[in-house]
């Protein structure tokens, strides 16, 4: 069935007409292409903001229609593009982050296992490339960290952008996926997959418990069936921010019935940590106790 108003799947957002955050997906009109009214959408915040108005009323209302939508195709990264930042980690604020835990060796593997980049966009920015199951550059995404504490850089706004906005590609039609997937060949079917939210956590926990995959949805909405359809056959674990673990529940339990194998895993909820603390939080409290 085809529906003739969505959410928006490019990559745009806008301001929330609720917390005022630039993280506000706005719905579109398939057949006049173009957007509804301005308070129509749902915001990214779903934890701490939660704001979606649904297109409804005689104009707005979701409705299938007789014309039919083709679904754009996803667009990708050439191979280049993994080499544009270098290879010098000198100046990566992330990569010094992890020289304060983890000796050089292991760093460097890291670095390789999951294609970690380098990017001029801010200084000692990091691209964490997706990059999907058949090895295809789905997306990167750009983000800026704090060399000592390895919190992201949110202040005077969110260090955070995709390299497609970044080399100034037009048209490009973004398709996520999980972070860490492309590792997914040296993992048989059977084995246990871990998945946390956060891109940092994932390779982290990876230099840890290298005999896990590792993997990451790079948000809390992305924890999804769309995403995680590659993982069927594995045993998956899921490892929510703290305060997650009811919503990720729910969602795991909608996956389950759609031929996915997924425990999530209530750990972080049992522990003192802040609201939206992962599992580097719980280790990085535990080291200092």
């Amino acid at each position: 069935m085809n529906y003739r108003y969505y959410l928006d799947r490019s990559s745009k957002k806008f301001p929330c007409p609720n917390c005022h955050k630039k993280t506000f997906v706005r719905y579109m009109d398939a057949i006049e292409n173009n957007y509804l009214e301005a308070n129509l959408g749902r915001c990214d915040r779903e934890s701490k903001c939660g704001y979606h108005n649904k297109p409804d009323g005689n104009q707005s209302i979701i409705s299938p229609y007789a014309g039919t939508f083709i679904k754009p195709e996803p667009s990708f990264h050439n191979e280049d593009s993994l080499q544009i930042g270098g290879n010098n980690f000198n100046g990566n604020h992330f990569i010094s982050y992890l020289k304060n835990f983890f000796d050089t060796e292991a760093i460097i593997a890291a670095i390789k296992k999951f294609s970690i980049g380098n990017s001029n966009h801010w200084a000692g920015a990091t691209v964490f490339w997706q990059i999907n199951e058949r090895l295809q550059i789905c997306a990167g995404k750009v983000m800026l960290y704090d060399p000592i504490t390895g919190k992201r850089i949110k202040d005077p706004y969110p260090h955070i952008n995709w390299m497609h906005k970044v080399l100034k590609i037009d048209d490009f039609v973004l398709q996520q996926c999980l972070f860490g997937i492309h590792n997914l060949c040296f993992h048989p079917k059977g084995s246990t997959a871990c998945i946390v939210e956060s891109e940092k956590t994932a390779i982290i926990m990876s230099i840890r418990y290298p005999q896990f995959l590792w993997l990451a949805t790079g948000s809390k909405s992305n924890f999804k069936h769309e995403l995680l359809k590659p993982l069927k056959g594995y045993q998956v674990i899921a490892f929510p921010d703290k305060t997650e673990f009811k919503n990720w529940s729910k969602k795991a339990e909608i996956m389950t019935k759609e031929g996915l194998s997924i425990r999530v895993n209530p750990f972080l909820e049992r522990q003192g940590l802040e609201e939206g603390s992962d599992l580097v939080d719980y280790f990085t409290q535990a080291a200092a106790a």
